[in-house]
């Protein structure tokens, strides 16, 4: 964080479909996406590290945000580390890994619904956006929860494609 800014430096808000299917082919890329809205997600940005002082670009700064379901299937809330990179400017992107509590099944689901193992999971997103004036972004992000086998065979996760505005303080 340099001196002056503030400790909030950007609060984003959006819309989030939780049915995304990722292409085992092609690591990472959503394969088939349901774009009905399924969740509302909010997100708080803190200042951070400026990276450019160590020769690489970008910043690292904290992230907290929530994303709660709006047709009673899972919300989960996430902590964890933002790395931001403004390459060609207004273009920027992101990845984002940390941790990750929801609120879904753990185990034993009704047909059509996903038991997670534990409530808490590693968490992980990646995306981009634009900055569409000093003080507005717009990003479109991939949101993944997994525990890594680590509470047993079956990890289903959960992947979520999140479009967001973002107010910059």
């Amino acid at each position: 964080m340099t001196a002056g800014s503030p400790l909030l430096t950007e609060l984003r808000v959006g819309a989030t479909t939780a049915a995304v299917e990722l292409n085992e082919s092609v690591l990472f890329l959503p394969g088939q996406v349901d774009l009905r809205l399924s969740n509302i997600t909010a997100e708080a940005i803190f200042g951070g590290v400026d990276l450019d002082v160590f020769d690489i670009p970008g910043d690292l700064r904290p992230v907290l945000g929530a994303s709660l379901s709006v047709n009673g299937t899972d919300s989960w809330a996430w902590a964890g580390v933002n790395y931001h990179v403004s390459m060609l400017e207004p273009l920027f992107f992101e990845f984002t890994v940390g941790g990750v509590v929801h609120n879904g099944y753990l185990d034993n689901p009704p047909a059509g619904r996903d038991a997670y193992g534990c409530r808490a999971l590693i968490y992980a997103s990646g995306g981009f956006g634009v900055k569409l004036s000093d003080s507005m972004t717009a990003s479109l992000t991939l949101d993944h929860g997994s525990h890594a086998r680590l509470c047993g065979t079956q990890n289903p996760g959960f992947n979520a494609l999140s479009f967001k505005l973002g107010y910059i303080f």
